[in-house]
């Protein structure tokens, strides 16, 4: 099962998202559900970088994604990474709601 844990500062913003495990939903290299997650969580950091110019401290490992926004941003980049961050999380909590025995989407 793929953990997907998001932890909130008190106005509401993301300030870590963890996502880990495996969904098993289908052998390596056809399981849908878990590229559909890594589709997701990819193309946001990839915009993050090349739209925004925010590099994210990224933790990346087999099954495992550590995402923390910097915690000093401008105003503008500020709203562009909760915008894309919002985006992601959205798409990750919809996929966990079509797949809920292979995704625990927990937004705290």
């Amino acid at each position: 099962m793929i953990e997907i844990k998001v932890k909130r500062d008190d106005k509401g913003n993301p300030v870590n998202i963890e996502i880990q495990g495996h969904a098993l939903f289908a052998p390596h290299g056809s399981d849908i559900v878990c590229a559909a997650v890594s589709v997701l969580t990819q193309t946001i950091i990839f915009a993050l970088e090349d739209l925004v110019g925010l590099k994210l401290p990224v933790k990346m490992e087999e099954g495992y994604l550590l995402i923390t926004p910097p915690a000093k941003m401008g105003k503008e980049q500020e709203e562009k990474c909760r915008l894309l961050l919002e985006t992601m999380l959205l798409g990750l909590e919809e996929t966990a709601k079509a797949y809920p025995r292979y995704i625990l989407f927990k937004d705290e």
